[in-house]
């Protein structure tokens, strides 16, 4: 069954959507929650968070997929967006899944895509209600990662306009300036649970090496950590071989990292 659901993060209302778990005996399931990217919205190109979603909740997974403020159906426009507030949007979007009765709180992964990568990265560090972190094609570097896509010309424009329209979203000065405060890379490592990288090799928007950049950000924790490469695929995975790849990746890692939690309960 899919759900569609409205949850608020401060004022504002954001559009979300739930896929309940098609096969489980469980009373309390394991829960993903997809973070989209930049300009990006909770169906994601050529849908592959729709996709992505159904792949999962057919293997018993709760998933929640929504859109940031300024995206897809939630309220708001884009040149109010920074990253900062979408942190605080997916800390409300954890709420809003950890209160559903049949979703299990010990078993929450986040899978961030491009500047959701970042965004959950950021958040991760500092919610620990997050027990997996799988990044897709991460933003590493946000001002550096995101520029390198609108052009500093964009950056010049915001500065002396207030605003650069770019493809329909207004990419405001305090955009580019808040991207300047964050730095995923160094406050990943506050994070404390098992944490999974895979990159689109042949990446042409942000940059492969982001995944070996966070594996090193990651390692010495004292938990597992891991990264791999699509090979040939786009920033998007844009091909059914690729997303089955990805996801067949994802979903190989968390069974593997739920099967060792469990022995580890059991022993």
């Amino acid at each position: 069954m899919i759900k569609p659901v409205y949850f608020s993060s401060g004022n504002t209302l954001l559009s979300g959507m739930i896929h309940f778990p098609k096969y489980s005996l469980k009373e309390a399931v394991p829960a993903i929650i997809f973070v989209h990217g930049f300009v990006g919205s909770k169906v994601g190109e050529h849908r592959l968070f729709v996709k992505a979603a159904n792949y999962f909740s057919e293997r018993g997974f709760l998933v929640f997929r929504f859109d940031f403020s300024g995206c897809g159906e939630s309220e708001g426009d884009y040149g109010q967006v920074t990253l900062t507030k979408q942190v605080k949007e997916l800390q409300s979007a954890i709420d809003y899944v950890l209160s559903i009765d049949q979703v299990d709180p010990n078993l929450l992964t986040i899978v961030g895509h491009s500047l959701g990568g970042a965004v959950s990265s950021i958040t991760a560090s500092r919610d620990e209600r997050i027990k997996q972190l799988i990044l897709w094609s991460p933003v590493a570097r946000p001002y550096k990662d995101i520029v390198r896509i609108t052009s500093h010309e964009a950056v010049s424009h915001a500065n002396k306009e207030g605003v650069f329209d770019y493809q329909g979203f207004n990419l405001s000065q305090s955009f580019f300036e808040d991207l300047k405060l964050h730095h995923p890379l160094k406050s990943v490592h506050n994070y404390r649970g098992p944490a999974y990288i895979i990159h689109a090799a042949l990446d042409q928007d942000v940059p492969s090496e982001n995944a070996l950049d966070y594996y090193h950000a990651l390692r010495g924790r004292g938990a597992p950590t891991h990264y791999s490469f699509v090979q040939e695929a786009d920033h998007t995975f844009s091909s059914y071989s690729f997303e089955l790849k990805l996801f067949d990746y994802t979903s190989q890692w968390l069974s593997e990292i739920n099967a060792t939690q469990n022995k580890a309960e059991i022993i």
